[in-house]
């Protein structure tokens, strides 16, 4: 299948397509996740490291919390692969199939990959030096580009009469925004081939050039291009295997349910909270996100005094807290930032503060531990309807054994210097998901969550 020529120019229009599978499963299907960290960190002094981490978590804070805005971003963030911290799947797409490896990301919506010979990736560190794995729809005799007539191709701008457009023209060329980059190309009618059986006419995107995104997303989001809505699932779980600052080929198990009747492993004695929806209209980017009912944070049973207002999205959309799994470090607002560190602050008053380290890592606050014993404050996140999350200590504390020092690994939005209240205002990323049971309940519009040993 040859591919039209002006995708070197691709047109700057943010695009979403619906799609619905020609099969189905009864059986939950496995796949392995794997965590991925930067190769260029793996020399690296661990608050350098740390630091690659702390900086890629705000600049995908910034993109979250703008999802719209398209102006030059003046956020300094590390180039590699999976730049986020992220957790990786691996797809194969194609007639016969092709395999590639996928962030999976709860906070997008469409699926993409690296497409044909021509893909480029602009600053993308170590990649622009070696053969970035790609789809090549010429292989493939199932691949098929989306026309402009095709209804699919309407509800990406709501109404037939926005679609710039007619007839068999193909399609319009998205460009997709992220936090350590952007990637651009078409999308294809393919099919997606799973060991329960192949689901033809998946949704996914062909990007020909990218900007410091050089591998593949599965959108894991709330929006209709999502891999979950095209697979019809009923929910989807993971638990998150500790983060290596080495490497290490670790996985755990990511779970898909298509049938209600089907449970996923490790559901008992879970807690549920539901998701809520963005007050903003429908078309809203926030509208992809997992957005869920957080009423208060405790740090050593006392409760941070939190404004309403920073924990649930108001009138105007901004707001609320989210799950992420394509963020790193959990992101807050300045203050309620500010209330949490401060908190720990004083009731660990006894440790001197690391401020060297504080200023390496861009983590605070730090203390000195030495080899004294330590007490720590156990940080809890509560939810409406009285669940509530008890974190594992390492989920937020990072121990640095060659300095002797601790870290606090929530980060502040505006420590890139914005002011903006747009938005979530929390976001929860995977470094405070490790070594916890994670279930969305998509038929039931509720997470479910208990501490658990990933393996």
């Amino acid at each position: 299948m040859a591919l039209p020529s002006y995708l070197s120019i691709p047109t700057l229009i943010s695009i979403i397509y619906l799609c619905i599978p020609s099969s189905s499963s009864q059986t939950p299907l496995t796949l392995s996740l794997t965590q991925h960290l930067p190769p260029e960190t793996n020399h690296l002094p661990w608050p350098q490291t740390i630091n690659f981490l702390a900086s890629s978590s705000i600049t995908r804070a910034h993109r979250l919390k703008n999802p719209n805005h398209n102006s030059s971003s003046t956020i300094q963030t590390p180039l590699f692969p999976h730049s986020y911290g992220g957790y990786s799947i691996s797809l194969s797409f194609g007639t016969p199939p092709q395999k590639l490896s996928f962030l999976m990301d709860t906070g997008s919506s469409l699926v993409w990959f690296p497409c044909t010979h021509r893909y480029k990736c602009y600053d993308c560190g170590f990649t622009n030096k070696i053969n970035t794995p790609k789809f090549i729809p010429n292989l493939s005799s199932s691949a098929k580009i989306i026309r402009c007539n095709n209804k699919q191709c309407r509800w990406v701008f709501g109404s037939s009469e926005t679609v710039p457009c007619k007839g068999d023209e193909n399609c319009p060329a998205y460009m997709l925004q992220y936090g350590s980059g952007s990637t651009s190309g078409i999308v294809l009618s393919e099919t997606l081939d799973l060991p329960q059986g192949d689901v033809k006419d998946f949704c996914v995107g062909c990007s020909i050039e990218s900007s410091q995104q050089p591998s593949g997303i599965a959108g894991f989001g709330r929006g209709p291009s999502s891999l979950p809505d095209q697979l019809g699932l009923k929910k989807f779980s993971y638990c998150l295997v500790s983060h290596r600052f080495d490497d290490a080929p670790v996985s755990s198990e990511l779970v898909l349910v298509r049938n209600s009747s089907n449970s996923t492993a490790g559901s008992t004695g879970i807690s549920y909270t539901m998701f809520q929806k963005n007050p903003v209209n429908s078309s809203s980017a926030f509208q992809d996100y997992y957005y869920v009912n957080l009423r208060k944070i405790t740090v050593g049973g006392r409760t941070v005094k939190i404004p309403y207002a920073f924990l649930v999205p108001g009138t105007d959309g901004n707001g609320g807290t989210i799950i992420d799994s394509g963020t790193t470090f959990t992101v807050m607002d300045n203050l309620p930032y500010d209330l949490v560190a401060k908190e720990f602050e004083n009731q660990m008053s006894n440790y001197t503060r690391a401020v060297d380290v504080e200023s390496e890592s861009g983590l605070r606050p730090c203390f000195n531990i030495g080899g004294k014993p330590v007490e720590f404050p156990e940080l809890t996140f509560h939810f409406k309807g009285g669940a509530k999350l008890p974190l594992p200590l390492a989920d937020y504390f990072s121990f640095a054994g060659d300095y002797g020092v601790l870290c606090m690994t929530i980060v502040s939005f505006n420590s890139i210097g914005s002011n903006s209240s747009s938005g979530p205002s929390i976001i929860i990323g995977n470094y405070q998901q490790q070594d916890i049971y994670l279930e969305y309940d998509l038929e039931n519009e509720r997470l479910g969550f208990k501490k658990q040993i990933c393996k």
